[in-house]
This record gives C-alpha cells, structure tokens and sequence, in this order.
C-alpha cells in the first residue's frame, strides 16, 4: 500500500490580512501518495501444482516460479508481462480473473486493472473456498463450483486447499471430485 505522509496548508485571502492582526493558522492535514515505484519488488504467487514460468521483458533471463511457491518481481516487470498479455497473470478474460499467478501487491493489482479499491480480483483462494464450502444446498454449491473453478490450475488448486483444509461433507467433497476429475 502506497505510504502516505501529512502535510499542513495555510490558506487566507489577501484582503482579509490586517498587518496590525494577529494571524491565526488553521492547519488541515492533506494526504498525499507517494509516486508508483516500478523499481519495488512485491511477491507474486502461483495457485499451480507444478513449476510455471515465463520470460522477462524488461531484463534478460527467466522466471521460474516452483508449484504452489512465490517469487519477487519489480512492479515495472508484472506490469510489462500484464500490458504484454502474459495469460498467467492476465487469466482468462485479460482482467486477472482466474489468473495462475496471484500479484500479492494491493496497488499493483490496481495499477495492473485487476481490480479497484472496492472490487477485488477474481481469483481462487482459501477464504473464498472456505465461504463456498459454507453454501447450504448442494445445487447452489456446485452451481458456485463451476463459476468459481474454471482453469487446469483452479482445479488442482481447489484439491490442495481440501486435502489441507480438512473438509467434513461427503457429498461437496464428491462434487468437486466429479467436476474436477481429481480424486482427494
């Protein structure tokens, strides 16, 4: 989050000013952000079960990101692979929506157009699975399944999260098992 300092402006008009008055400073404190570092290095995770990478553009070399693991790239790098249509960021619709790698960067993820200060991005995670697990009817769920998984990588990350997350209902278990083709 960009960090914010607070400074004072004075304002009085011109006329108003008797030289013989005392004059009275009314302070406000102004929040002012700081410019976007492209040079800041933030972590970028990867929701895939296996190793994922990709070329960089603003040096030379490769990324590789280990499955499930994360690394740091400079804003300026995400940001390049984002405007050069990377799918493992863009996700499906070249929104951020189902991306495989997560920017865990809150303003690099709105510099990126992946979300707003209100909307955040649509990308699978365990409180997001813990709140579909929590849906009472078995038709909403796999209703809310099928919205909310939709790539290879979303698949095999939504298994990971139940093997980990200890999950007591037989039958959401099995709905998932049957959409995804993965067994627990």
């Amino acid at each position: 989050m960009p960090t914010k300092r607070t400074t004072t402006t004075t304002t009085k008009k011109v006329e108003e000013v008797n030289p013989t008055e005392e004059i009275v400073v009314e302070e406000t404190p102004v929040d002012v952000e700081e410019d976007f570092n492209l040079e800041k290095k933030v972590t970028v995770r990867s929701i895939a079960e296996w190793t994922t990478g990709f070329q960089r553009i603003e040096t030379n070399g490769d990324v590789t990101i280990p499955p499930n693991g994360t690394v740091r790239l400079s804003r300026g790098e995400i940001i390049s692979q984002v405007q050069n249509g990377n799918l493992l960021f863009t996700g499906i619709d070249g929104q951020g929506s189902h991306a495989t790698l997560y920017i865990e960067d809150k303003p690099t993820r709105i510099e990126a157009d992946f979300e707003t200060e209100t909307s955040p991005q649509n990308v699978i995670s365990k409180e997001r699975i813990d709140d579909l697990f929590a849906i009472k009817s078995i038709k909403d769920f796999e209703s809310a399944l099928h919205s909310m998984v939709v790539t290879r990588a979303e698949k095999y990350a939504i298994m990971g999260f139940i093997r980990k997350g200890n999950f007591n209902d037989y039958n959401k278990v099995r709905a998932v098992e049957d959409y995804t083709k993965l067994q627990v």
